[in-house]
Parts: structure tokens; C-alpha cells; sequence
């Protein structure tokens, strides 16, 4: 931090003892954080706070207490990923910043005003954006933008990512990432030699410093946790170089030297740098391949910049005045500017003495004013008027109540640098009874026994679920991915309504990102929305933020079901999705389901907690692979070739192969240019079926087919629909791999 603020940085985020993306780093405890505080205050800096994790319900209760000495020390700001923290602290804290965390996935301007009306002044968006896309978000959405420039990358969007939590128990969601992008893959042949198609290379935006600010982007962000103090300071003392330099001459030609360039290189940078995602979708000089190691750092690099940047804090120059008059009380005065404005403190002691012995000279009192030791501040001019009334006795005033003198005022004015203590008198928003009374028991509707809900990705899925739909009421919902609906004619669509059955929902499943970039991603929402309505029995199932805030702005009123991805860890979370309802009308959130990371019993305390005071349908999964990574990045075009049809709605599935020989089926969607990574194996919860059905608090099992071909899909189904019924059917997993999930291990 000290590094940091040295180099030039307005500001750092940093990690407390909990709910911080980092859990394995060498965190601040409580006092660390009030003293960075005041740190960073003294010196016009700002402190914001990493409480970016998804936090269980469990844990929820801890929120209030571990935020509320930050609050009252004037913390600037909080950069937060779970919407139950949001609404926390935008009710009981509303003078902190709410900053959307780039986990949220803020991929559009939709989403983005979502945000803004949910109390978020600033997001930080999906570091696959181009600029163009951040440049729409700052100029259309109306809430400032801060951006990533240079550090590590992902390869999933992050937030999305559950490759850690489902091969292992760590979650990047709680700041517990294995990393198993930065491993070794074969592509498409076990017998392949391996490499790292997953893995980043850092991300380096010097270059291109002018672009970025004439954009319009408010802050400029330098991932740097987890690494040496050297690479902090080093790295934001050469960025604070050129962004001062841009402003001091905008028209100049805009250079960086090669020393500088060599400099970065040996501040910890993986091997190779690429310039993000700014000016390209995705491409293989973006990816490392060969290695993910870090370059060797340079001691002659590393010494100069510990030794320019580490070796001292930075102190306010204060001017200091005393006057000593006997028979009045001993007075201090000290004094300090801050943004050319002077700031005093003025304190008062006891009465002035005559000296009986040794008078009290100006030197020994200067001597001890300028003791300022720990505090933030250090000596400029210092006047002291020594006044004994022309009794020529001289004063006297003692040593110890010189240093209380000093030290009271240094206290005064550190409280007026830095605002003092905030006072927290309560909520500032209550609309629980709001919610409450948008969803009524007579909303949920009552139902006898639990219903089968199935996701389909082809047409071959499609077709096998309708037969079965067709005699069986147990099915009363099928979601189908947008791309098999858009890519079927008017005469398809209505066979698929006319047999799927009168009392069969079919929700159209939107895309995992949405984006406008090649495409602007709402205009296919608009046209889901617009052939859904032409059907009495038609939804839509919500993946990202984006579509949320696209459905609310349009007013929306048909099924809106909350996919997984949606992340409602706790009651409160749910809470403020479900406040989006209270904002426009008709637009109305019709049901959640519960998130892949959560265990059983954790995703029943949920469902349980919200159901206590609300109606509203809860789905949980009983089948399918999880999607563990949304990628912009494309494995088949970094390790083979593009197939050239972006844009179309086309895909293909491709298969990576880890250390273990794992197959991992990766899906290229080409309407999107977006790649989705599945889990190497199935979930299924068949043996855990009777516990699952015992269960009060899910409404609704879901079953989502990804790979499978036809013949499997009709395996799966027809085993589940024959449990639901109460029969014994084949055992169809004996020689099928598969997982239960997190079903009873917690993510950490």
C-alpha cells in the first residue's frame, strides 16, 4: 500500500481478514485496515475495501460487524460481486461507495444501469470488453467505469468460472482459485503433446494509455495483489508517468521508452504480455501456450524501485505555532493544507507558570513540538512566543504537557484531514415489506408433487424430450438454448408449442454472455421475447446481468426464471434481485435456482430462509454438466484454426484432455464467438433422488442436457421421469462416469 500510494496511486484496494477475492493472501487485519485508512486519508488518498466473495447464509450474520469499524473510520468504498452484500451495505452504510466488482460479469450498458439503480456508482466491467463496449457503458449508462490495465487474466469471464470449485472444492467465487487454467491440456487426442491453451498472458496497456483515457474511463485499475511491494510501486510509478505525461501534452506523439518497456517486463510479468482484449475478441497471441511460468525479476530492477518508492512513508508538512504566556493557557495551534486549503487545529493546555528555577527556552520547547515521531505528520515552520508578562522570571511549562499538547493537536488534525468518525443511525432503505407484497401465497402455484424441468441444446435433445412430454405429465417445462430457437422457422416453432403439450411451459434459455460488440446481443433478446409472446405458455431463463437489465428496462412481463449463474447465496441476495421488481412495472422475477456451488443443505437454508417470508418457486439441479468456464477466448481457434462462421448460429464441440485424461467437451458457440467448457463428467444426483424429493423447499427438479446425443438423452430421462413415478428403472450409470457436485461438499 505504502509502495503504491508512494508511486502515484489515488487509490488501493485492499483485503480484510474475510469475504476478500484473495483468501490466500497476506491480508490486513482490523487495525491494519483503520490504520490504512487513515493513511490514505492524510494524504487525499482513497481506501477501498475487497468484500468481492459470495457469502453463504451461514455466514451472513458476520457482514454487519466486520464492516462497521471500516464505516465509522470513513472507508471510501467497498468493490462487491454478491448482490445480498450490496444490499446490505447500500441500506446500513449508504455514505460508503458501492463499486460492482468485475465478478458481477458487467458485460453491457443494460446491466450497468441496473447496477446504478441498485445503488452502484462504479463498475468495473468484464476485461474481455473492448473499448468501444466500456466507452458505450461510461457514455449510455451513466455511472462511472474503472478498468482493468495491466496484470494477470483470467481466461473465463470472471465470476463465471467454477473449473476450481468442481475439480477440487475451492472456489474462484469465495478467493480460492486452484487455477487449473494456468495447467497443462491436449487438444482433441489424448496421445497430443500438452499445452496451455487456457492460460493468459498479463495484461500491458501502456501503450495505449491516451486511447483508454479519451474513452472516457474514470479509473484505471492495476491488478497487483499477491505479489512483491516492488511490483505495486514499480508498476503504478511507470503508469503514473504516462498518464501525467498524456495530460501534460495531449497532442504530443504518445511514446514509451524500451527502458520502461524492460522495466514492466521484470516487475513479475508471465510470460509474454498482450494488450487485452481492448482491440481483439480473442486471438492466439493473447494465450501463452507454451508456459504460464513467470519471467525471472531483475534485483537491480527490484532494488531501485524498494529503494525510490519502499523506503519511507509519506508524512504531511505541517507548520506548528505555540504561545506560552503566563497566567494563560498554554496554546497550540498546527496547520496544514489540503487542496490549497489550510486546515488548523487549535488546542489548549493548563495555565502558564512563572519559572521559579530554570526558565523554559524556545529551543527546548521547538525540541519537543517537532517529536512527531509515528504520527502522519511531519515538521515545516515552527513559531513559538514565549511571553511572561516583563517579569523576566521567563515560564515554565512542563515536557510532558508539551508532548500531551502535540499530541492532541496532531489528533485534532488528523481528524479534520481525514473526517473523523462516521456515525451509522440505520437503514436508509427498507423495502422487504415491498417484496413481501409482490409475491403472496397466492402466487405460488400449488402443485401435486415435485415436476421435471428440462434444458435442451440441440435439436436431437429437443426431439427426444418432446416424445417423452407428450405422455407424460410429470414434464411441465422445457427450456430450449436460444440458438436452437432462433435457428428454427415459424412452422417449427409452432409444432414444438403444439407438442410439447397444453400443459408444458417452454422457456427459451438466453445465451451465457451477452454483448454488443460484432452484434448488439438485446436485438436477439427482442426477437426471443417478441416470437415467445406469440405462445401462451412461454419465458425466458436470465444468464447474466445484462439480460436482466435489458428485460427490466423493456418491461418485460412474461416468465422470467433466474438461471444458476445468477448467484443468490444467501437471502438477502435473493431479496435484491427480487427488489428490481419494485422499479417498473409489469416486470416481475418469477423464480430462482439454486447456484451449482452450493451444497444441498446449504442451497435448502437458502431456499427455506427466503421462503419463510415470500412465495416464489425455487428449481434445483438433479442432472447435468456444469458449465465450468464462459470463455471469449476460443480453444479451437488458439490451437487449431477459427471455423469462419462468426456470427451465424452455429456450433461444434471440441474436446481437451487433462493430466489425468479427463475428456472435457468444450462447445464453440460462433453466434457469440464464446466458448463454453464443461465439467469432464455429468452431475447426477439419482442416488440422493429420495432425499431431493423428501425436501420442502424446491418446487421444481431440472434436468439440463448438453452433450448428450439422442440415445442419451432418452437413457437420462427415461430414468428420471420412471423414479419421479415411483418405479425401479435400470441402472443406466454403472458404466457412465459421473459426479455428485457440490451436493455434500462446501465450496470453501
Amino acid at each position: 500500500m505504502v509502495g503504491a500510494f508512494n508511486a502515484g496511486a489515488d487509490a488501493v484496494y485492499l483485503g480484510g481478514s474475510k469475504f476478500g477475492a484473495r483468501a490466500y493472501a497476506d491480508n490486513f487485519d482490523t487495525d491494519e485496515v483503520l490504520d490504512a485508512i487513515v493513511y490514505a486519508h492524510l494524504h487525499d488518498k482513497k481506501i477501498y475495501m475487497t468484500v468481492n466473495t459470495l457469502i453463504k447464509e451461514k455466514e451472513f450474520g458476520e457482514l454487519y460487524n466486520f464492516m462497521l469499524p471500516y464505516a465509522e473510520k470513513g472507508l471510501d468504498g467497498v468493490i462487491v460481486q454478491d448482490f445480498g452484500v450490496m444490499r446490505l451495505i447500500g441500506r446500513e452504510f449508504p455514505e460508503i461507495e458501492l463499486h460492482a466488482s468485475t465478478q458481477q460479469t458487467v458485460t453491457g450498458v443494460y446491466g450497468a444501469r441496473l447496477l446504478k439503480d441498485l445503488g452502484c456508482c462504479r463498475v468495473v466491467p468484464a476485461r474481455e470488453l473492448s473499448l468501444e463496449e466500456m466507452k458505450a457503458i461510461r457514455d449510455e449508462a451513466g455511472v462511472e467505469v474503472e478498468a482493468f490495465i495491466h496484470g494477470a487474466m483470467c481466461y473465463c469471464y470472471s465470476g463465471a468460472c467454477l473449473f476450481s470449485s468442481m475439480v477440487g472444492v475451492r472456489s474462484g467465487n469465495r478467493g480460492r482459485c486452484a487455477q487449473p487454467c494456468r495447467l497443462p491440456y491436449r487438444f482433441n487426442d489424448r496421445s497430443g503433446s500438452e499445452q496451455y491453451p487456457l492460460s493468459l498472458k498479463d495484461m500491458s496497456t501502456i501503450g495505449i494509455i491516451p486511447e483508454l483515457i479519451e474513452a472516457g474511463i474514470d479509473s484505471f485499475k492495476i491488478e497487483g495483489r499477491m505479489k512483491k511491494p516492488e511490483y505495486s510501486a514499480g508498476v503504478t510509478a511507470l503508469y503514473r508517468k504516462y498518464i501525467d505525461r498524456y495530460y501534460a501534452a495531449p497532442d504530443a506523439r504518445f511514446t514509451v521508452s524500451k527502458e520502461d518497456i524492460e522495466i514492466l517486463r521484470n516487475l513479475y510479468q508471465r510470460t509474454g504480455i498482450s494488450e487485452g482484449y481492448y482491440h481483439r475478441h480473442n486471438d492466439r497471441s493473447m494465450v501463452t501456450i507454451t508456459s504460464p511460468a513467470y519471467n525471472k525479476s531483475s534485483e537491480d530492477v527490484l532494488l531501485g524501485v524498494a529503494d525510490r518508492y519502499l523506503s519511507k512513508r509519506l508524512k504531511v508538512k505541517c507548520d506548528i505555532s505555540c504561545r506560552l504566556k503566563v497566567g494563560c493557557r498554554a496554546e497550540l495551534t498546527i496547520k496544514a493544507l489540503r487542496s490549497g486549503d489550510e486546515i488548523s487545529a487549535e488546542v489548549f493546555g493548563n495555565e502558564v507558570q512563572r519559572a521559579s528555577k530554570r526558565p523554559m527556552e524556545i529551543r527546548d520547547v521547538e525540541k519537543q513540538l517537532k517529536k512527531l515521531g509515528n504520527t502522519g505528520f511531519e515538521p515545516g515552520n515552527i513559531s513559538v512566543d514565549i511571553d511572561d508578562g516583563g517579569l523576566g522570571c521567563g515560564i515554565f511549562i512542563s515536557v510532558g504537557e508539551l508532548n500531551d499538547l502535540r499530541r492532541r493537536a496532531c489528533d485534532e488534525l488528523e481528524s479534520l484531514l481525514t473526517g473523523g468518525k462516521k456515525e451509522f443511525s440505520g437503514p436508509a432503505r427498507d423495502d422487504i415489506a415491498a417484496i413481501k407484497d409482490s409475491y403472496k401465497k397466492e402466487n405460488l402455484e400449488k402443485k401435486s408433487g415435485k415436476k421435471l424441468h428440462i434444458l435442451v441444446s440441440s435439436r436431437e435433445q429437443l426431439s427426444s424430450v418432446l416424445s417423452k412430454a407428450q405422455d407424460e405429465r410429470l414434464i411441465d417445462r422445457i427450456y430450449i438454448d436460444s440458438n436452437v430457437f432462433l435457428s428454427m422457422d415459424e412452422s417449427e416453432k409452432r409444432k414444438v408449442f403444439s407438442c410439447a403439450g397444453k400443459d408444458t411451459k417452454i422457456i427459451i434459455a438466453l445465451p451465457y454472455v451477452t454483448r454488443r460488440e460484432a452484434f448488439d446481443g438485446t436485438d436477439e433478446i427482442r426477437r426471443v421475447i417478441k416470437e415467445i409472446r406469440y405462445f401462451e405458455r412461454g419465458g425466458v431463463l436470465v444468464r447474466n446481468l445484462e439480460q436482466l437489465g435489458f428485460l427490466r428496462s423493456v418491461r418485460y412481463g412474461g416468465a422470467l426464471i433466474l438461471d444458476a449463474g445468477i448467484y443468490t447465496w444467501n437471502r438477502e441476495a435473493v431479496f435484491e434481485f427480487l427488489s428490481c421488481n419494485l422499479q417498473r412495472d409489469d416486470f416481475f422475477v418469477d423464480e430462482f435456482t439454486a447456484s451449482y456451488e452450493l451444497s444441498f443443505r446449504e442451497a435448502k437454508e437458502i431456499a427455506g430462509a427466503v421462503k419463510s417470508d415470500i412465495c416464489i418457486p425455487v428449481s434445483y439441479h438433479i442432472y447435468g454438466r456444469v458449465p465450468m468456464m464462459i470463455s471469449a477466448g476460443c480453444v479451437k481457434k488458439t490451437m487449431d484454426k477459427c471455423s469462419g462462421r462468426r456470427g451465424e448460429l452455429y456450433s461444434e464441440e471440441v474436446l481437451l484432455f487433462d493430466r489425468m485424461n479427463n475428456r472435457l467437451p468444450v462447445t464453440i458457440n460462433c453466434r457469440n464467438c464464446s466458448n463454453i467448457i464443461w465439467n469432464a463428467h455429468p452431475t447426477s444426483l439419482h442416488a440422493q433422488l429420495d432425499r431431493i424429493l423428501e425436501s420442502e423447499e424446491f418446487d421444481h427438479l431440472r434436468i439440463d442436457f448438453t452433450t448428450e446425443d439422442e440415445k442419451r438423452t432418452q437413457e437420462v430421462l427415461g430414468y428420471y421421469v420412471d423414479r419421479l413415478k415411483g418405479m425401479s428403472p435400470q441402472d443406466i450409470f454403472g458404466d457412465e462416469a459421473f459426479t455428485t457436485g457440490h451436493f455434500k461438499r462446501e465450496a470453501e
